[in-house]
């Protein structure tokens, strides 16, 4: 043989081997790949373009409790329930028409006749543009479908435990602000005649000693008193019964009718009281003259010491809220006992300076919360004070 024909047949044996090489290698690699699927621990399954089942994994032959020859070449629907089965076929043509994944729930019925809740995820393998078949993943969700139903289960259970309590809560307030509004109701006549017949037991007995004549003085007052704390919680009850709604209030018009009920409060005495423009705002307008009137009494009651007595309102403006201040230079109060200036009886000052109940912040307070509005003050000791509330733009009311 000469040796050109020996060098062409070596090259050939040589190709030979190469190829025989890489069919092993392509082999093995199949081999290796065909292991990986059918012992990946996620159940998968290869379908074709109708649906067909191709191959299956050992995981899916366990999730759906078949053998893979009982499996193979069914349509993959025939294992899902009748009403999963409509949304499978449209997961399919989606994913044929458009070529992407497309992930769906749907419940299996297993050859014991159970049903359990998965997730599918299709994907279409496409080689140089020709489909060649779907590859799905299916996913067992049952455990977190059936926690899911126990969860919202018990917040349905919750959510009607909440209106009962709720609505026994707002049966409970009814009932007691009834009680607050008939005790009161009952107490106007007694507390009245009793003041009344100390004032005549005063006038009868005439010009007497001051042992005398003291405790009845202070019997009087302390009746008084009662009595004004009364009317500050009757006030503050109707804030909380009261029937509100929004509608344009100009708070200048507002202010000026609060001016004139406090006309009985300046007599006999050098007061100043000015304004800056108030805005024009949506709220209640018997909300909004029962905390201006009660910010202004109480400047005129703190300012009583003042000659002249110097009061004024003013306005400062955010994107969302107007902050409406009441100023006075009276007595003030030591800003790190603010906090107690808005509770209930949260008073300052002694009753036998300033008179009055320790209610009328608290009904400020209470009339700003229920349109989502909010209360604070700032003040030096004998340097006056400013009492502010900040109003929304856009109250919302809440009971």
């Amino acid at each position: 043989m000469p040796d050109h024909e020996h060098h062409i047949a070596s090259e050939i044996q040589a190709l030979q081997q190469q190829i025989n090489t890489l069919e092993a290698d392509l082999q093995a690699c199949q081999h290796q790949g065909m292991t990986l699927f059918s012992e990946a621990p996620a159940p998968y399954v290869l379908l074709n373009s109708q649906g067909r089942i191709q191959d299956v994994n050992r995981a899916a032959t366990g999730l759906l409790g078949r053998h893979r020859e009982v499996l193979l070449g069914r349509h993959f629907s025939q294992f899902l329930t009748p009403a999963s089965q409509g949304s499978f076929e449209l997961l399919l043509g989606q994913a044929v028409g458009h070529g992407l994944s497309r992930r769906g729930e749907a419940q299996l019925n297993h050859a014991d006749g159970s049903m359990f809740d998965v997730l599918l995820d299709l994907d279409a393998e496409h080689i140089d543009g020709e489909f060649q078949r779907f590859r799905l993943v299916i996913t067992d969700i049952t455990a977190y479908k059936q926690a899911h139903a126990g969860l919202l289960d018990n917040t349905a259970a919750q959510q009607e435990q909440l209106e009962v309590h709720s609505a026994r809560i707002r049966e409970l307030n009814q009932e007691l602000e009834q009680i607050v509004t008939v005790f009161i109701q009952q107490l106007h006549l007694p507390l009245t005649r009793a003041l009344n017949f100390l004032g005549l037991t005063r006038r009868a007995l005439g010009e007497v000693a001051d042992e005398v004549n003291q405790p009845l003085l202070n019997t009087e007052r302390a009746v008084q008193q009662i009595i004004a704390l009364m009317a500050s919680i009757e006030r503050f009850m109707q804030m909380r019964s009261m029937r509100v709604r929004l509608r344009s209030v100009d708070l200048n018009s507002v202010l000026r009718e609060v001016r004139k009920h406090s006309r009985p409060l300046m007599a006999d005495r050098n007061i100043d009281i000015t304004s800056e423009p108030l805005p024009t705002v949506q709220g209640d307008s018997r909300a909004l003259y029962l905390i201006l009137d009660e910010y202004i009494s109480n400047a005129l009651k703190f300012t009583k010491e003042k000659d002249p007595a110097r009061i004024h309102v003013r306005v400062q403006e955010s994107e969302s809220e107007y902050h409406i201040g009441v100023e006075d230079n009276g007595a003030g109060f030591n800003m790190r006992q603010k906090d107690q200036l808005f509770r209930l009886f949260g008073r300052l000052h002694s009753s036998k300076v300033y008179e009055g109940s320790g209610v009328g912040l608290m009904t400020v307070r209470r009339a700003c919360m229920r349109f989502g509005g909010r209360v604070w003050a700032e003040g030096k000791v004998n340097q006056g004070a400013t009492f502010w509330f900040a109003w929304p733009k856009q109250p919302v009311i809440r009971d």
